[in-house]
């Protein structure tokens, strides 16, 4: 069901939005630094970032999704570390100089309060002058895509199929997962909670950041009203 993301693009972008923001520019910047993904999944982004120079560690709250990481990092022999636990809670001994979430995964984050939580963590976990980028679904995704969000299929003996509606009174988007394999039959309910901008920006100033600029559906443009997604970019000030 993810094999239409363009992993390598988005991390590319990330990157880029970086680099804007730090006054970065070629790869010399970018070998050594270390970075955080939080929710980073089955590592894919990470991996990416890894062979580009980053020294990550990666946090995911799902066993079943480090363990596939885990078989990657071996596969690639990548020195990338994953650490189990909840991103809103996570801190380290260890300061990143850059930090990440993609993919929507502030929007699997329950609660404006657990959110401010999760800024507040992040803060924390970067050192002066860091960077963090992140990206958030918005309502204008929900309600202009909801409908393309049906997919069926099969691939090596595996059927799915995943549907997704939208609440626009709760803000919520649910989307529905059912995956068949040998007769077995797995589902699952994925619950994102849309944010609006202004939202996130009073949690994440509230939490120290200053935000640098707001890039809008994957572009170096400021995100506006008619955005799907925005990717913010901010920075910890040098300077408390």
């Amino acid at each position: 069901m993810m094999k239409e993301v363009d992993y390598r693009g988005w991390a590319n972008y990330i990157v880029l939005l970086m680099q804007v923001a730090s006054g970065d520019s070629g790869r010399s910047k970018v070998k050594g630094k270390k970075l955080c993904e939080f929710a980073c999944g089955t590592g894919n982004i990470s991996l990416i970032l890894s062979k580009l120079g980053y020294d990550v560690t990666g946090v995911d709250n799902s066993i079943d999704m480090l363990t596939v990481a885990g078989e990657k990092i071996r596969r690639r022999k990548s020195n990338m570390r994953i650490v189990h636990h909840d991103m809103v809670t996570y801190s380290s001994k260890e300061s990143f100089d850059r930090a990440v979430c993609v993919y929507d995964s502030i929007n699997y984050i329950s609660s404006p309060d657990a959110l401010g939580r999760f800024f507040r963590s992040v803060y924390t976990s970067l050192k002066p002058g860091g960077v963090f980028a992140f990206d958030a679904s918005l309502e204008s995704n929900s309600l202009g895509d909801s409908s393309l969000f049906v997919q069926r299929g099969k691939h090596r003996g595996i059927y799915y199929h995943r549907k997704s509606q939208y609440d626009p009174a709760a803000k919520t988007h649910t989307t529905y997962v059912r995956v068949k394999k040998d007769g077995c039959v797995a589902e699952e309910v994925h619950r994102e909670y849309v944010y609006p901008p202004d939202l996130i920006r009073r949690l994440f100033s509230a939490a120290g950041f200053q935000e640098r600029f707001a890039a809008g559906d994957f572009t170096m443009l400021e995100a506006d009203s008619s955005s799907e997604r925005v990717h913010f970019v901010l920075v910890k000030p040098e300077h408390d």
